[in-house]
């Protein structure tokens, strides 16, 4: 077995005995990971690992956004659909201009949301 799919199954797996809150989590992992690694490739000037990266974090965050409930009755997820709006429009500006200290300013967001996250217990995240 090759070392990716042996780190695909894992990922598999982990996917799948997951909570719903470890979920979120590990997409928030998965956003900041993807923009760190964009960012090492935008230091280098290659262009098209910086899109292929800043995508994948870019679906993410879309998908955090579509996950949001009562966004026309909760002023949380309300607020929640407007940064991560804001975070998709500054990743795909970022990723138009080479912009390193965009794509840090999105890192910095998403990081204080998952330490956030973090600090909800699984019960409350599961009742919200």
């Amino acid at each position: 077995m090759t070392i990716n799919a042996y780190q695909s199954v894992r990922k598999a797996t982990l996917v799948e005995g997951a909570s719903p809150h470890q979920l979120i989590e590990m997409l928030y992992d998965g956003a900041l990971s993807n923009i760190a690694i964009a960012r090492e490739h935008m230091s280098h000037a290659k262009r098209s690992d910086v899109h292929r990266h800043v995508d994948k974090a870019l679906a993410i965050v879309q998908e955090l956004q579509a996950s949001l409930k009562d966004i026309d009755s909760n002023e949380i997820s309300a607020n929640l659909f407007e940064l991560y709006s804001y975070i998709c429009t500054t990743l795909i500006s970022s990723e138009m201009n080479m912009d390193d200290e965009g794509l840090g300013v999105c890192a910095h967001l998403l990081d204080v949301l998952r330490d956030a996250w973090q600090a909800i217990s699984p019960e409350v995240a599961a009742a919200a």
